[in-house]
């Protein structure tokens, strides 16, 4: 005799044998498929089991179980906080006793006339319009949105605080008899800058153009203006003065005097407008002559001033006289030494020349 095989595992369903079947026995055989297919049904459940009893026992082994919540149960977890606010948690009798403590202390150092109930059980007894009473004292107050509003006799307030004369004053601190460039004062003045004929940029730049070189008394610009010393400077940041000077640069006027330009009069002819010159002296002579003399082929003398040239002396060509006599008059050139500084000036006062920017 032998057993059949068992399988864990489900069949959806249990055969039936049929009356046609032949009574054919063995592991295979038909007459034994319905009891081989509840033998594996069986042996499937009884796994699921054991599975389910092994999770189960590890489970209650662990520590991983719900927490407790207001609307489900759960595991509570105590805590000794005394300000918690969480809504798992349940507070143990240290909690309460230091909560307990803190509220008779505060009993216990409260002053009398906070008693409460004791006020107001002697109100109610001894007034029975005590509803009424409290009611009308509330009436009374003020309201905070009101901000003042509701005060009812204000002027008395203010006396109370002491401040009657501080708003007389206040009053009269602004006379409206006075105006200001035609504009009364009883009301906020905006004075504008031809109400105080003050100088804008927009009429700084009609009056004085973005670019005109000004002298200035000092050795730094003021600001919002350039030293004309040369150097390059942002035209998109001051296009205005780029308009002056389409070079993106500033003059260098330095040491320099400033010469009308020629514009085709034909003093200073073949300039141009910013450029530069050197030094220059117009040409001239100094000269002067000494005068000497031979008479009568004698020794060379010194002439005098007056003395006259003899009648016939060309100067130029230094010819003889011809009026007789054996005197001769010889005439000698001479210049003078070199004198002076390094350039031709007039007096003058040193100033830094400079532009507005913008």
């Amino acid at each position: 005799m032998s057993y059949l095989k068992e399988q864990a595992e489900w069949a959806d369903g249990i055969y039936q044998i049929e009356t046609s079947d032949p009574v054919l026995g063995g592991p295979d055989g038909i007459t034994n498929r319905p009891a081989r297919e509840l033998a594996n049904r069986t042996a499937w459940l009884k796994q699921q089991l054991k599975a389910a009893e092994a999770a189960l026992r590890a489970h209650t082994r662990s520590r991983n179980h719900p927490d407790a919540s207001v609307s489900e149960k759960g595991f509570v977890k105590l805590s000794n906080a005394n300000q918690s606010s969480s809504e798992t948690e349940a507070a143990t009798p240290k909690a309460v006793k230091i909560v307990n403590d803190r509220l008779n202390a505060v009993v216990d150092h409260a002053p009398s006339d906070l008693d409460t109930l004791n006020k107001l059980a002697q109100a109610i007894s001894n007034n029975p319009k005590f509803a009424e009473s409290v009611t009308q004292l509330l009436s009374q107050k003020l309201a905070k949105n009101e901000n003042g509003a509701d005060i009812p006799d204000k002027n008395l307030f203010l006396e109370n605080l002491g401040l009657t004369e501080t708003v007389d004053c206040a009053k009269n601190a602004t006379p409206n008899q006075r105006k200001i460039n035609g504009k009364t004062l009883t009301q906020d003045v905006q004075l504008t800058a031809t109400d105080v004929h003050a100088v804008t940029p927009e009429v700084l730049r009609v009056e004085i153009p973005v670019g005109i070189p000004l002298p200035w008394p000092a050795e730094r610009a003021p600001t919002g203006w350039f030293i004309c010393n040369g150097e390059p400077f942002d035209k998109k940041k001051y296009p205005l003065l780029a308009l002056a000077y389409p070079s993106g640069k500033l003059p260098d006027l330095r040491g320099e005097f400033i010469r009308g330009w020629d514009a085709g009069r034909g003093v200073n002819p073949r300039r141009k407008v910013l450029s530069s010159e050197t030094a220059s002296l117009e040409r001239h002579a100094h000269g002067y002559r000494d005068r000497y003399y031979v008479e009568d082929d004698g020794p060379l003398g010194h002439a005098n001033n007056k003395e006259k040239m003899p009648v016939g002396y060309n100067a130029d060509t230094g010819s003889r006289a011809t009026d007789g006599d054996n005197d001769s008059f010889l005439f000698i050139d001479k210049t003078t030494s070199n004198a002076g500084g390094s350039e031709t000036r007039p007096r003058n006062v040193a100033f830094n020349y400079i532009v507005r920017a913008a």
